[in-house]
This record gives C-alpha cells, structure tokens and sequence, in this order.
C-alpha cells in the first residue's frame, strides 16, 4: 500500500462516489477504479460494498478510513515539521500565563525573547492553572506556565521554586512576628484565588496538612482585590514571595511560614505530542534564563 492508493481510497469514500472522487483528483475514473482495486486486492478485502445504488464502506473500508486518515494528516504536517528545524528564527507560539504567574515572571523573559528571535510571534492567553490544562490538552495553547504537580497528561519543566508568605492584616497581633506558624490562623477567615487557579489547591492543601480545614469567605481571580479583602475583613491569604517583595498594600503585612509552603513553577507541554522548533526553543530558553538567575 502507498501514499497514493491510500489518497484514492480516502476521496471516494469522502465522495461515496467515484466519478466524483476522479473529478476531484483529476484522474480518470478508470485510473481511480483500477488504483483501489488494487488496493483491495492487495489488503485481501472488500473496502466498498459496490450492490447498493451509492457506495458503502465496508467494516474493513471504516477501519482503514479512520487510520489512513491519521496517516495521511500526518504526511501533510511533515513540511511544516521540516520548516520549523530548518527556519529556526519563525514561527508563532501560543502560551498560556496564570496571570499572577505571569506578571511576577514573564515580562522581562518575554522581552529578551522577542530580541532574540524577532520573528516569533508570540499569543498570550491569560487564564486560571486548571482552566489552562484543558486548554493546551485540548489544542488550544502551545504551552502553558503551571503549578507542580499538574495534570497527568502533560509534561511539566520545571523552571524555578519560591515559597508562600502569609499575608495578614497590619494591626493584627501576629504581623509583629517574624514567622507565623499556619496554624495559628486556622481560625481567621481566608480568602483565596478561585478553583480554576492551581493556587487555590496549594492553599487548601498546606492548611491541611497543617491539621485544619480553613474557612474560606471568599474567592478571586485578582491577587491585589484579594489583599484589599485582607485589610479589610480582618482575613488572611497565602501568595508568592515574590509578591511580597514587589509591592505594598496599605493595611497588609506579609510574614513568612516557619513550615515553608513550596510554590514550584513549571512549563508544560501535552505529553506525546509533536512540539514546533519554536516551542521547544521556549522550554529551553525560559530553563536558561532563570538557570542563570540562581
């Protein structure tokens, strides 16, 4: 069986018409008959049952529709495979940021990226952790910053790992410490980023394993209204050290956890599947860049 054959086969049954598929292929319908034929007698089966007014496929024509199709997209993104090996400085990247992921850590990678390969482009699609392992699963993003551990479909590179402060209003009792054990805020209301964020797990997960269910008042896809919330609730949350060194919110203080709370970042891809020149360029290169910031 070759390319061609296979070609044949895969028109007329989308055509569930000879004449039709020979029309479209600029071949004879002679020529069409004979290849398919020939395929059938090759494969020793019936691919079409040719009794009925329109062509039908067979079992064994389904089977080898459904595959050959598979192959056959396959050879069509050959090209586009070679292109990204031999055009090394092309090509467009979707990337999918949690958006406090993203502001901490994206901005100057970004920058020195896009001067180093100008002709990239790049796609930024913003949304929660969880929300975007469906979404690079699905096709939609080329690569997405996540939160260890992620979906077991995906591939995960790690890239750098901080830790989660407790952020607490600035008249409490406990904002004159230098380290707060989580526990003892077991009894404060927390407010956290919502579901579709990975961090909203890892907050729920340190409090129990801390030995306490947190009560939580309410939730955000917005890291600065959430510390409004603390200042103003008498609540407390826990967020990257980053962010504590970055800015200051009136009426919050941060304080470190004596437990440290690990905040391990990643890229990832869906595992198995075919990574663009341009893509892979990106793991190794955000790899390389905080490598050199260690």
């Amino acid at each position: 069986m070759d390319f061609r054959q296979l070609e044949y086969f895969t028109e007329v049954a989308r055509f569930k018409s000879f004449t039709r598929a020979a029309d479209h292929l600029h071949v004879t319908q002679p020529t069409l008959s004979k290849m398919v034929r020939s395929l059938e007698e090759e494969l020793d089966i019936e691919l079409f049952d040719r009794s009925k007014r329109q062509i039908v496929l067979t079992d064994a024509g389904e089977t080898l529709l459904l595959e050959g199709e598979k192959i056959l997209r396959q050879l069509s993104d050959l090209p586009s495979h070679l292109y990204d090996v031999m055009h090394l400085t092309k090509g467009t990247i979707r990337i999918g940021l949690p958006p406090l992921i993203g502001s901490l850590f994206f901005p100057r990678l970004l920058h020195q990226f896009s001067q180093q390969y100008p002709m990239v482009t790049i796609d930024i699609v913003e949304a929660g952790g969880h929300a975007l392992e469906k979404a690079i699963v699905a096709g939609e993003v080329d690569l997405i910053a996540t939160v260890f551990p992620a979906d077991e479909h995906l591939t995960v590179y790690p890239f750098m790992e901080e830790e989660l402060h407790l952020f607490l209003p600035e008249h409490h009792p406990l904002a004159t410490r230098s380290s707060i054990v989580l526990e003892e805020v077991s009894k404060m209301p927390f407010v956290l980023f919502n579901e579709t964020f990975s961090l909203h797990n890892v907050v729920l997960n340190a409090c129990r394993a801390a030995g306490f269910e947190p009560t939580v008042t309410h939730v955000s896809s917005q890291w600065d209204f959430l510390c409004l919330l603390v200042a103003e609730e008498n609540a407390v949350t826990l967020l990257p050290r980053s962010l504590a060194q970055r800015i200051q919110v009136n009426g919050v203080k941060t304080v470190p956890l004596e437990t440290r709370v690990p905040w391990q970042l990643g890229v990832a891809v869906p595992t198995g599947r075919y990574q663009s020149y341009v893509t892979r360029e990106w793991i190794q290169f955000i790899q390389n860049f905080y490598a050199k910031k260690e």
